[in-house]
C-alpha cells in the first residue's frame, strides 16, 4: 500500500487561501503584511525574517536614482531572498532623493509579502509583478487613451441615433441593431472600442 504523500512546505503554504484578507488600494490589490506573517508562523514557528542590509548597515539599497529594499525568509533550514523597489502610492518608483522612512517601512514589509510568496504563500497575487515601471505607465496610458476614444464613441452614436429619431427613424431597430452587435441597447454600457466602431458604423450606414 503506498504511503500519502507528505505535503511539502510549498504545499502547504500555497494552499491557503488569503483572498479574503486581501485589500484594496486604489487599482493595486496587497495581502497585508501582519496576515501574511501571522499565517506562516501558525504553521511554521521557527520561521524567520531578516532585512538585508548594506555594508554600512543602511536599510535599503540605492544606485543613486532609485532605492529598493531585499528581505531574507528561513523557513524549516530553506532561505529565500527576495527584493522590492521603494515606491509611491501609485505603484511607481520613488527618486532615490525623495525617499522616506516611511517608504521604506512599507517597502520592507511588502516585500517580506513578497519574499514568503516564493515559498507559496497567496503566489497568484504578485501576477504581473514582472513588469517594469515603464511597461506600467505605458499599460496605463494605453488604458486612458481606450478609455477616451470610447467614450468619444459612445457621444457620437448617441448624436446619431438622436438625429435618426427626429427624422422619423424607428428607434427600436435602432436599439435592434446596437443589441445585436453590442449585446446591449443602451450604448452607454458599450466596453469595447471595436464594438463602438461596429456600432457607429451600423446605425450611421441605417437607412
Amino acid at each position: 500500500m503506498t504511503e500519502p504523500k507528505t505535503p511539502t512546505m510549498f504545499d502547504t503554504l500555497s494552499q491557503i487561501d488569503l483572498t479574503k484578507f486581501h485589500k484594496k488600494k486604489g487599482s493595486i490589490t496587497y495581502l497585508p503584511w501582519s496576515v501574511a506573517w501571522a499565517e506562516t508562523k501558525k504553521r511554521f514557528p521557527t520561521a524567520h525574517c531578516e532585512i538585508v542590509k548594506t555594508p554600512d548597515g543602511c536599510i535599503y539599497h540605492t544606485d543613486g536614482k532609485t532605492c529598493w529594499v531585499e528581505t531574507s525568509i528561513t523557513i524549516d533550514g530553506e532561505t529565500q531572498n527576495e527584493t522590492l523597489a521603494v515606491m509611491d502610492n501609485r505603484n511607481a518608483s520613488i527618486a532615490a532623493d525623495a525617499v522616506t522612512s516611511t517608504a521604506v517601512g512599507k517597502a520592507i514589509k511588502r516585500c517580506m509579502v513578497k519574499n514568503l510568496a516564493l515559498f507559496g504563500l497567496d503566489l497568484n497575487l504578485w501576477n504581473g509583478e514582472e513588469l517594469s515601471d515603464a511597461a506600467k505607465e505605458k499599460k496605463d496610458a494605453d488604458e486612458k487613451k481606450n478609455a477616451a476614444e470610447l467614450a468619444d464613441l459612445k457621444k457620437e452614436i448617441i448624436r446619431v441615433c438622436t438625429e435618426m429619431k427626429e427624422s422619423g427613424a424607428d428607434i427600436n431597430v435602432i436599439y435592434k441593431i446596437i443589441e445585436e452587435i453590442s449585446g446591449t441597447k443602451n450604448p452607454n454600457s458599450i466596453k469595447d472600442v471595436t464594438v463602438a466602431k461596429e456600432v457607429l458604423d451600423a446605425v450611421t450606414n441605417i437607412h
